[in-house]
């Protein structure tokens, strides 16, 4: 864990924050100074065993790195919660720096044969509009603050690569990851980053399943050249770089976090 002050006065909002990639996230960027609004469908971890600490929360978490943190209940599939979300007095201070777009669900390894069209709009819902709707509500604010700013969204190398039994999910990851380069050229005017990463299989509880598997488990670390899965905190700290002063030139990008998964 890093401990510096280099988000000090910045307001982070980080989606999906109660488990996984994006309390790893939340945990990372308070602990560089951000004051951190944590959104999410539910406060408490949803497996708190796969979680550092528990099932304590994430915004409780933060608030104990000495900054400020509050959650937010927010669906990110329902326009009217993701406004509200974003409709606070960011203007204020610190005022609003990035948006962190970590929310997404996997529904299960199906065959484009017999995936229902339940699962499949379940998957567009969270990982596609949700993804659409917290881009625009994010970038609305920037906008308005006229001081730039950054939007992360996770992806998946689902999103550059196919993968047999996740049509939907791959479907939904490859949207988000050219709705990153549109919305950059549509941002670029305004100084607001807009980038995707993209991880490879990594320790949370979506894959809780398969990391309960010894075979399975071995057959996904073997799958990355650097031979291991990735964690929560591999993906945080690309997300620290890509809203820090030192990515300030890069946008409409799609990094790869997945051990060189991609490269074969």
């Amino acid at each position: 864990m890093q401990s510096t002050d280099r988000f000090s006065g910045r307001t982070v909002v980080v989606t999906g924050s109660s488990s996984g990639i994006g309390r790893a996230s939340a945990l990372r960027l308070g602990g560089e100074g951000a004051a951190v609004t944590c959104a999410d469908s539910r406060q408490a971890p949803r497996l708190p065993e796969h979680e550092p600490e528990g099932s304590v929360t994430t915004d409780e978490l933060v608030r104990r790195r000495g900054v400020s943190a509050r959650f937010t209940r927010c669906d990110v599939g329902d326009e009217v919660e993701v406004n509200a979300l974003f409709e606070e007095p960011y203007s204020s201070d610190p005022p609003l720096w990035a948006a962190i777009l970590c929310a997404g669900v996997f529904e299960r390894d199906v065959s484009i044969l017999d995936e229902t069209a339940s699962e499949h709009d379940r998957i567009m819902r969270v990982n596609e509009r949700g993804i659409w709707l917290t881009i625009r509500a994010a970038a609305r604010v920037l906008v308005r603050q006229g001081r730039g700013g950054r939007i992360v969204c996770i992806g998946s190398v689902s999103g550059l690569v196919g993968l047999a039994d996740e049509p939907s999910y791959c479907s939904s990851k490859g949207a988000v990851v050219n709705l990153v380069r549109a919305a950059a050229l549509d941002l670029a005017p305004f100084n607001v980053t807009v980038n995707a990463i993209c991880p490879g299989f990594v320790q949370t509880s979506m894959l809780a399943a398969d990391l309960a598997d010894p075979d399975r488990r071995s057959q996904l670390e073997r799958s990355a050249p650097l031979g291991r899965l990735g964690t929560p905190a591999d993906v945080a700290a690309a997300v620290a770089f890509l809203i820090s002063d030192d990515a300030a030139f890069i946008t409409g990008v799609a990094l790869p976090v997945d051990g060189g998964y991609t490269c074969r």
